[in-house]
């Protein structure tokens, strides 16, 4: 069974990013980092060797995916609750002003015939563990599944997007646009990794105010305020 390819969304997707540009690529990985479980982004190269730029298909998930990563830690929130409100700090799980200011929100839609490669399929895991069998059962992992690919060991992540990044097609060129995949803090928030050389059309930009849809309720679902 072949593993399974979807297209992106016409209308387009979204992302999050940084003043001035929102779509400029971080730098991959540092030799140093990739044998780690934790470090980078869920899809960052496994070498080294290429940057990718993430998306949701809606503005909540963008917001749930960022904002996800400034929650405190639960012992943290119980060493200094009511602690911080009467010397005047901003309690945890607050978010700045600045945090929006430094960043917007713009909508891409996706060029080219290049599908995506769906890495919540379960005929796409079956087929990425026939070609990636040997590295995972090094990592310790005896199968490939959901609770594998949202897992939190991203060696394994990474070793998906370098197998969909070096496919080619008929032609010789490049089979897929990148990445579809599910973020791990909510089932309905449908992400998309895009690898460097694909095509993006800018559709909207917008700043992130506090009445950006989808913010106040990605903030209210993680126990967090943005200011």
């Amino acid at each position: 069974m072949p593993v399974r390819e979807v297209e992106s969304p016409a209308q387009g997707i979204w992302r999050i990013g940084k003043r001035p540009d929102p779509l400029e690529v971080a730098p991959p990985l540092s030799a140093g980092d990739l044998s780690s479980a934790r470090t980078g982004n869920r899809f960052d190269s496994p070498t080294g060797t290429y940057g990718v730029l993430y998306f949701g298909s809606n503005l909540m998930g963008c917001f749930g995916e960022i904002l996800g990563r400034l929650r405190p830690e639960a012992a943290v929130v119980e060493l200094i609750k009511g602690d911080w409100a009467g010397k005047g700090f901003m309690d945890p799980g607050g978010i700045a002003a600045d945090w929006r200011h430094r960043r917007e929100a713009i909508r891409v839609t996706v060029t080219g015939s290049r599908p995506f490669l769906d890495v919540e399929s379960a005929a796409t895991h079956r087929e990425l563990f026939k070609a990636l069998a040997p590295a995972l059962l090094a990592l310790g992992h005896e199968d490939l599944d959901v609770s594998v690919v949202r897992g939190r060991d991203r060696r394994v992540t990474r070793l998906i997007s370098g197998w969909a990044f070096e496919q080619l097609d008929e032609d010789g060129g490049r089979r897929f646009a990148g990445l579809r995949y599910v973020s791990r803090i909510s089932s309905d928030w449908e992400c998309w990794c895009v690898f460097p050389d694909c095509g993006l059309e800018v559709v909207e930009r917008m700043p992130i105010r506090l009445d950006a849809p989808g913010l106040k309720d990605a903030a209210t679902l993680l126990g967090l305020r943005v200011f």
